[in-house]
């Protein structure tokens, strides 16, 4: 028997509140009118398992994905990697890890190993189509500047976009 459930709410069944991202989230599997209805509740909504519930199970809240806009080329987002890779200030540092996250989950790169150094970890990375090995700092960044760093790809995407038009 399969079942359809709707993903991870946006808010809180009790309070209306946003669901934020890392915090803990109740999830309640009722059956309402033949259907099955996936309820979500942060700590503070939360007041026990509901009358007639037929599951419960706790999660985290995700954080949002990284996403590429369509008509942002890999090869193009991989070149823009590969000079940061050659010269990067430490903004460029950051922004290239993000990249890195989106290359790899794009598959355009491939994650060899993680290195553990006194002084953070190190991501060896392959390019997908035969290109060299490439480390790069793990960055520890706020949800805000991956969020700046997501737009700042975006631009730089279409920047180069526009200009291979």
């Amino acid at each position: 028997m399969d079942y359809s459930l709707k993903p991870l709410s946006k808010t809180c069944t009790a309070t209306g509140q946003p669901l934020e991202p890392g915090t803990l989230c109740y999830s309640v599997l009722m059956e309402k009118n033949g259907r099955y209805e996936r309820l979500d509740y942060s700590p503070e909504g939360w007041s026990g398992v509901p009358e007639g519930a037929i599951g419960v199970w706790r999660t985290e809240v995700a954080q949002p994905e990284l996403k590429i806009a369509s008509f942002m080329d890999l090869d193009n987002l991989f070149d823009i990697f590969a000079q940061f890779v050659e010269e990067a200030n430490e903004h460029q540092q950051k922004l290239r890890y993000v990249l890195a996250l989106l290359l790899i989950r794009k598959k355009r790169l491939i994650l060899d190993e993680t290195e553990e150094k006194p002084d953070g970890n190190i991501m060896v990375l392959l390019g997908a189509q035969g290109e060299g090995t490439f480390e790069i700092t793990e960055e520890q960044l706020s949800e805000f500047e991956i969020a700046q760093m997501q737009a700042e790809i975006e631009a730089l995407g279409q920047e180069s976009h526009s200009q291979a038009a």
